[in-house]
């Protein structure tokens, strides 16, 4: 058809709306670019439509590559093409255009800036997950808040500014935060035991080939490590079995389209189209892998799409789009 994925997604939006808010469950997944790779989102959101009252609920992954909930951003970051991005600076549209019931956000990693431990930058992490939260909770919506993953899991030795220390101090304040009713999910300590047995096993299992950003196997060890405590905020079975093969690539296939569109529809700061990666670690420079799904181009996504759309992946859209034309690309909004 040579449509791409761009031209899509006004159709995508245009099938599938927010509903009303008594309608169905609508859950979005806030982040950085480890949750933007769509993985462990995807194998979540799995998890959540195995169960009745979540089967037809609308979630939608707006994570975003080098975000952060600070606001922080270091000098010179992504070669000095753009500083970080905040996800204050559309939160507004997020709540007020998608009207979320529950919000999970996945923050810590970015908002360190790879340093040693700032008590400043830690300051800015707190107020921003506290400002986070409370818009969330203002707009009605549920809150889960997840720590960051582990940083330079593989190679500890080479954590010179000790950053995933650092980490643990911010996971350690989020859990800290329970006792004042939030909810939390603490990955950290089930996917270092994973990574621990998987090595064990295979000690050349890498988890992370550039230290930041997971590989599918890691990517499973986090929805397993983060499922146990979203299940218990949702009154839902503790044990899962997540989808493989070419299941769980339908899934991430529908769940990556809707990222873009609404990604798309809310806009945000940081250059490029459709929701588009460009670049590995926080968006600068080095590639992890193939797996990271951050360095695919529009055109991939566009072919992948004309192949696998017959596949029930969106059904309606097929017959839709066959009577459609739209005119115009949408290039992904500057809020």
């Amino acid at each position: 058809m040579g449509m791409s994925i761009i031209r899509i997604i006004p159709v995508l939006l245009t099938l599938f709306p927010a509903q009303s808010p008594a309608a169905v469950p609508r859950i979005a997944i806030l982040g950085d670019s480890i949750p933007y790779a769509g993985y462990w989102p995807a194998l979540l959101e799995s998890g959540l439509r195995q169960n009745s009252a979540y089967r037809n609920a609308e979630i939608v992954n707006f994570s975003l590559p080098s975000e952060t909930a600070s606001g922080l951003s270091e000098p010179g970051h992504a070669q000095g093409a753009f500083p970080r991005p905040c996800i204050h600076d559309r939160l507004d549209a997020i709540l007020s255009r998608y009207k979320p019931t529950l919000v999970i956000a996945c923050y810590g990693m970015n908002d360190g800036m790879m340093q040693p431990f700032s008590k400043a930058n830690f300051q800015a992490y707190q107020k921003g997950m506290e400002r986070l939260k409370a818009k969330a909770e203002s707009a009605k919506a549920r809150f889960i808040a997840v720590t960051p993953p582990l940083y330079m899991a593989d190679t500890p030795e080479k954590d010179s500014a000790r950053y995933n220390a650092v980490l643990d101090i911010y996971a350690g304040w989020l859990n800290g935060q329970k006792n004042k009713g939030w909810l939390v999910a603490d990955m950290r300590p089930g996917l270092s035991r994973q990574i621990r047995t998987a090595k064990e096993k295979n000690p050349g299992f890498i988890y992370a080939p550039d230290g930041v950003h997971p590989g599918p196997e890691g990517h499973l060890m986090i929805a397993r490590s983060v499922w146990p405590a979203v299940a218990s905020f949702l009154n839902l079975p503790p044990d899962v079995r997540f989808p493989e093969g070419d299941a769980f690539r339908k899934i991430l296939e529908r769940h990556n389209l809707f990222k873009l569109a609404w990604l798309t529809e809310t806009g945000h700061k940081r250059p490029g189209k459709g929701g588009q990666q460009e670049g590995g670690p926080q968006g600068e420079g080095a590639r992890g892998g193939s797996w990271n799904g951050m360095h695919r181009g529009i055109g991939e996504k566009t072919k992948s799409f004309q192949r696998k759309r017959r596949s029930g992946i969106l059904p309606h859209a097929d017959s839709f789009l066959q009577q459609k034309r739209l005119q115009n690309s949408v290039k992904c909004g500057n809020s």
